[in-house]
This record gives structure tokens, C-alpha cells and sequence, in this order.
């Protein structure tokens, strides 16, 4: 099952963990967990947008920005 289909559409995750292979990502609701590697050859991008805020594609490959901490939120964008 992907992501789109468990969430639906456009919502927030907070981070949870963040090191140097990987970004965990917990829904508040339901605390289920979605671990987002930093490898930039999978997809899963997290980076800010034109507003600066973090938003994550999980189409999308590239990289996981750097400075992002525990409790930051995250828009998943909705296919």
C-alpha cells in the first residue's frame, strides 16, 4: 500500500527522528510511523517550499534537507 492511499489528501506528519540515513515521520492522530530514507536515488524528497515550509513527495527522488529537527511538521503532498 503507498502512502497517497493510507492518507488521502494533503496532510501534516511530524517528525519524529532525524539522522543520518534516515527521517521518521509520525502521524499525531493515529501514531503511525513512516520512515523516509536520505538516499537520494529513492524517492521520498522532503525539502521546504516556496513558503518555507517542509513538504514531502513521495514521487519524487532527492534528498532530505538538512537543519529539520523533532517536531517539525511536514505537508504530505497528495497525489
Amino acid at each position: 500500500m503507498k502512502m497517497h492511499e493510507l492518507l488521502g489528501e494533503n496532510q501534516f506528519l511530524q517528525i519524529e527522528l532525524d539522522d543520518e540515513k534516515e527521517t521518521v515521520l509520525v502521524d499525531p492522530k493515529t501514531k503511525i510511523k513512516t520512515v523516509v530514507p536520505k538516499d537520494p536515488s529513492k524517492p521520498g524528497a522532503i525539502a521546504k517550499d516556496e513558503r518555507g515550509q517542509l513538504t514531502l513527495d513521495p514521487n519524487v527522488k532527492g534528498s532530505v534537507d538538512r537543519g529539520i529537527k523533532p517536531g517539525d511538521k511536514v505537508l504530505v503532498k497528495a497525489q
